[in-house]
């Protein structure tokens, strides 16, 4: 919320300097602009200035995203919609440059509450990243440290790849769910454990000896894994059936 609040500040007082106005461009090339709302940025220096503004905000959001392409697919569905949000009819007056002064000040708004949103949704530099963070992406099993099922040793496990995605979490064993919670093993550890959760703990320990902090994956309630990022960005996983490592292939969804 700080975030927003403070990004809503700067671009008041962006608008109320000489010196945006002059240097203003938009993010796309106004040699180009076919629409008009296109014509509209480009002939506006505040229009201009917000909408390169937003870009830069997304760029970021979008490099720090868990889904970038749910990410790229909103902002597509927001700037396909903004004409018709801001009472700008498309068509007949395509090669128009003027707007109404409401349509000027519906864009503003527009543009300024995307910004808070695309904002509020990135992490800010110093907070705990959400731990889902840590998971989402292409993994490769590069180790197999103990498996309670014969068959995983004797099935060349090594080498497998594993997607972790945080509405679908699955193990080596086949266990998962949709939609799982992830805390923070620190969470974890000061709440009440049954001893289901508590053997996981254990296991995941002893696997990692240095016990670096990690996250812990939820499922309904339930405890069904157990997360350890290593120095080196590998994970640690400890399951009902087995004990592994993984590397990272890729990060979000491709």
């Amino acid at each position: 919320m700080f975030r927003s609040l403070a990004i809503l500040s700067t671009f008041a007082l962006l608008l109320a300097t000489p010196a945006f106005a002059q240097d203003a461009q938009p993010s796309f090339d106004c040699a180009k602009a076919s629409t008009t709302l296109e014509h509209a940025i480009c002939s506006d220096d505040i229009l201009s200035g917000i909408d390169a503004d937003l870009a830069a905000i997304y760029t970021e959001a979008l490099a720090q995203a868990a889904d970038p392409e749910t990410l790229r697919a909103e902002q597509r569905d927001w700037a396909s919609q903004r004409s018709a949000a801001c009472g700008i009819v498309p068509g007949a007056d395509d090669d128009m440059v003027e707007i109404s002064s409401a349509a000027h000040t519906c864009l503003i708004e527009l543009y300024t509450a995307r910004m808070a949103n695309l904002a509020e949704a990135s992490p800010v530099a110093g907070e705990v990243p959400d731990p889902a963070r840590l998971l989402t992406g292409l993994w490769q099993l590069s180790d197999l440290i103990e498996a309670q099922d014969p068959a995983l040793t004797g099935s060349g496990q090594k080498g497998r790849l594993i997607r972790l995605d945080r509405h679908s979490l699955s193990t080596l064993g086949g266990a998962g769910c949709a939609g799982p919670t992830l805390q923070p093993l620190a969470e974890a550890r000061a709440r009440p454990l049954d001893a289901e959760e508590a053997a996981l703990i254990a296991k995941a320990d002893a696997a990692q000896a240095n016990s670096v902090e990690g996250v812990a994956g939820f499922c309904l309630g339930r405890l069904f894994a157990l997360y350890l990022p290593g120095a080196d960005g590998s994970l640690l996983v400890a399951d009902a059936s087995a004990t592994y490592r993984l590397t990272r292939l890729s990060s979000g969804t491709p």
